[in-house]
């Protein structure tokens, strides 16, 4: 989730230490999202000039937000002093829950992760011990904070929930094959249980969040993070920005419809969605009906237990030489490829980030299929300036994308709360 910070007009009502204070607040917030950055560029950047961030950035020291870190290359004469932010300052708590269950860690203000714990959970005991886990997780990690040293007071909770989330009121509006799971106020029973502030959101934005702060998208004005598993989402950077869309609900890339007539029922109620055609999810149930229909494949062999079928088996299994897997791969790579060209050709990305568990599992085996269909589909001139990248996280993306959005909120909520004073800086905002 990401703010646009606004165009100062210098208000008229408003008091000197009104101003300041947000002076204070939009410095931290940059330093957070850019540092290590030199004074100079802060006054550049933020449209304020060179003594009034001096004095700022000395008060901010002094309180300790911010610390002296390191000198840049001098373009001439002395080196510049960076700044960073104290990272000791506060700790944040991240909560992820998808289909691969619910994880959480703390992490420090710079997003460095610590005591990530991930706690499988059966989708057959229902909502209510959902909501015992999700407790559960956040309980512990305010336990391992305490019990840090060097772990500055919790300031948020950040949440990544699979499905549609209001993140205005905080609801789980859905979750995807969760039966019971509709219109769950998650933020108020976390502020409830913990006296806590927390800010949810869906958890292939909050990825997408990350990477534009830590990740690979950083600096990146126009791209997409495209997550391939058990769902398929897609978050959307414009112009620097996370891409909310007018119900703030946008990026559901498995539910673009690939096949008009004769498609498989997707849980949406639609037919022939991308999703129901080539996500994780769908592999293993095309590789369950072709079992009971006996073809002849040895996907069984590489199951984790017998009997259950993993997208993880058939991946080994196509990586082994196994026709009937390869065959499986291949055609979910080459519909994952339209749908991603589709993608391209509607925004024109600098760059993709592909993550989630198909990319983890399927590697070069799918990646190559996907690209080079979409070198095919998407239209040339878009296409052959865009480059395609791992996810920066791995199998820590969930969790990463979680803790940013609270740190985003953390640095965030001075700016929405005050009154935009101090500077004519320009029209600009920081993901």
């Amino acid at each position: 989730m990401r703010e646009q910070i606004p165009e100062n007009p210098e208000p008229n009502g408003e008091s000197p230490s009104q101003r300041k204070a947000y002076r204070l607040a939009l410095i931290r917030y940059f330093v957070w999202r850019e540092g290590p950055v030199a004074r100079a560029q802060i006054a550049e950047s933020l449209g304020l000039n060179l003594p009034t961030v001096s004095n700022c950035v000395g008060e901010l020291l002094s309180s300790r937000d911010l610390v002296e870190e390191g000198y840049a290359d001098s373009t001439g004469g002395r080196k510049p002093q960076l700044l960073d932010i104290n990272e000791k300052k506060g700790s944040v708590i991240g909560l992820t829950f998808s289909s691969r269950g619910i994880s959480s860690a703390w992490a420090d203000l710079k997003g460095q992760l610590y005591n990530i714990r991930i706690y499988p959970f059966d989708f057959s005991l229902g909502p209510t011990a959902a909501l015992e886990t999700l407790k559960q997780a956040v309980a512990e990690q305010i336990d391992a904070v305490r019990l840090t040293p060097h772990a500055g007071p919790i300031c948020q909770i950040g949440v990544g929930l699979s499905g549609l989330v209001d993140t205005l009121s905080g609801i789980s509006l859905g979750f995807p094959r969760f039966e019971g799971w509709n219109d769950v106020p998650l933020k108020k029973i976390l502020e409830e249980t913990f006296n806590i502030p927390t800010v949810l959101d869906n958890h292939i934005a909050a990825v997408a969040l990350a990477e534009t702060v830590y990740g690979q998208l950083r600096g990146v004005e126009n791209a997409l993070y495209v997550q391939l598993g058990p769902g398929l989402g897609a978050g959307i950077v414009i112009n620097g920005q996370i891409y909310r869309g007018s119900r703030l609900n946008v990026g559901e890339f498995g539910h673009t419809s690939m096949m008009v007539d004769n498609g498989p029922i997707c849980y949406c109620g639609n037919y022939g969605c991308l999703e129901s055609l080539a996500s994780d999810y769908a592999l293993v149930q095309q590789a369950e009906a072709a079992l009971r229909e006996g073809v002849g494949t040895r996907i069984p062999e590489y199951a984790p237990t017998p009997g259950r079928i993993t997208a993880g088996a058939i991946f080994r299994a196509a990586a082994d030489g196994d026709r009937f897997a390869l065959n499986l791969v291949e055609k979910a790579a080459r519909l994952l490829g339209t749908g991603i060209a589709n993608l391209v050709n509607l925004f024109g990305p600098q760059r993709i980030i592909i993550g989630g568990t198909m990319a983890e599992s399927g590697g070069d085996l799918l990646l190559t299929t996907i690209c080079g269909t979409l070198s095919t589909k998407a239209l040339d001139r878009i296409e052959k300036d865009v480059e395609i990248r791992m996810s920066s996280f791995g199998k820590d993306e969930a969790i990463k994308g979680a803790v940013t959005l609270a740190l985003h909120q953390c640095f965030t909520t001075p700016l929405r709360e005050g009154s935009p004073a101090g500077g004519r800086h320009e029209k600009r905002s920081f993901s």
